[in-house]
């Protein structure tokens, strides 16, 4: 039994491999192939049967068993029955492409309140390939980070998107921000989306993407970033570096760089220019996009200073930037109070910017330093 996967439709399931058979007569035979998640097949010890489990955007995983045709398979597992009482909404699977012409895709999850032709806000998530999620069922939780699928927004009348980013080396940022660019732009286009009312969430490699865009760009009208490293200078060092836990990220920054994610195919003494065309910091005095960046204040892969840097720079220039730094937590949120807080602010945050409504206070007013930790969203309303 082999498991099968639609590169572009993202349909999965299985498919029948004779491994006895000779090489000229092998032939991988269809049994399971849908617009689902499939995964997880097990067989029983002494019998033709297979476990396995199947999701989709709207359909929580649940266990189902079959014989070896997998033609009638039958549910023997209901995790979330309670889901029936709420919106959930749905996905559709959009095709665009960058300026190469490279066809890329986005998972748009569209609310079940949206109106036939109405034009509704839209969040664009993105880190590397992501439109595989198109099938993967989102379960309402939490946010740890800036990269997250909120269930709640969408429930609340927000698109998301997953959205497909293609490299070249050399262009990281740059990348980034042509892709998801163009992910809103073809949401536009298809009458989804408006486009005074589009914002951008990134974490980590794509948290320094969202920065960037943030910087450049003039298509998004809030971003939230987090834990995004945007010193191009500081690319000696330990990629990360917690003070408090005496910890790094594992490797140096210049081994990121050149020979993983980073894409850069050079080192920064060799082409220091190439660096600094994804610096974020030369956009800050034009930058006009309201900024929601968030830092663990222990993070041992992106270092705190990263965070304070933007923020500086920002506050200087007179820009819109709130930092919201949590203490103890590193490259994620894993407390549970503190995710509470941020998913509370995020929404608070987004619902201002691409919705109008009024400003929490800790947007407008702030939260002192000595007083941020016993303050929470649900204080600063």
């Amino acid at each position: 039994i082999l498991s099968a996967y639609g590169q572009w439709t993202k349909k999965s399931g299985f498919y029948r491999l004779d491994a006895g058979a000779a090489f000229s007569n092998k032939k991988a035979e269809p049994l399971i192939f849908e617009d689902k998640s499939i995964k997880r097949p097990v067989r029983a010890k002494n019998a033709d049967q297979y476990m396995f489990s199947m999701e989709s955007y709207v359909e929580c995983p649940d266990y189902y068993v079959s014989d070896g045709t997998f033609s009638d398979p039958r549910r023997i597992t209901d995790a979330n029955p309670q889901q029936e009482q709420y919106l959930w909404g749905k996905m559709v699977l959009i095709d665009y492409t960058n300026k190469d012409g490279v066809r890329l895709q986005g998972a748009l999850a569209i609310p079940d309140s949206r109106k036939d032709g109405e034009r509704l806000p839209l969040v664009v998530g993105f880190y590397e390939k992501s439109s595989h999620y198109l099938n993967e069922y989102e379960r309402p939780r939490y946010a740890p980070s800036s990269w997250i699928h909120l269930m709640e927004m969408v429930s609340g009348g927000y698109m998301m998107m997953y959205a497909d980013v293609h490299f070249r080396i050399g262009s990281t940022m740059e990348d980034m921000l042509e892709c998801v660019e163009a992910a809103a732009d073809k949401a536009v286009e298809l009458g989804y989306a408006d486009p005074e009312r589009i914002g951008l969430m990134g974490h980590s490699f794509s948290g320094a993407g969202a920065i960037y865009t943030a910087g450049k760009s003039k298509k998004f009208a809030a971003v939230s970033a987090g834990a995004g490293a945007v010193d191009p200078g500081g690319l000696h060092h330990l990629w990360g570096y917690s003070a408090d836990r005496k910890t790094g990220g594992g490797q140096n920054a210049h081994q990121y760089e050149i020979y993983g994610q980073g894409r850069m195919g050079t080192l920064p003494i060799d082409d220091y220019n190439a660096y600094r065309t994804g610096a974020f910091i030369d956009y800050v005095p034009t930058m006009s996009t309201p900024l929601l960046l968030t830092q663990g204040e222990s993070d041992d892969i992106v270092a705190w200073i990263d965070a304070i840097g933007v923020y500086n720079a920002m506050r200087m220039h007179g820009k819109e930037i709130i930092l919201l730094s949590y203490p103890g937590e590193g490259h994620s949120l894993e407390k549970r109070v503190n995710r509470i807080d941020f998913t509370k602010r995020t929404i608070q945050f987004f619902d201002h910017y691409l919705k109008g409504k009024p400003a929490a206070d800790w947007i407008t007013n702030g939260v002192p330093f000595l007083e941020k930790e016993p303050r929470k969203a649900d204080e600063d309303q």
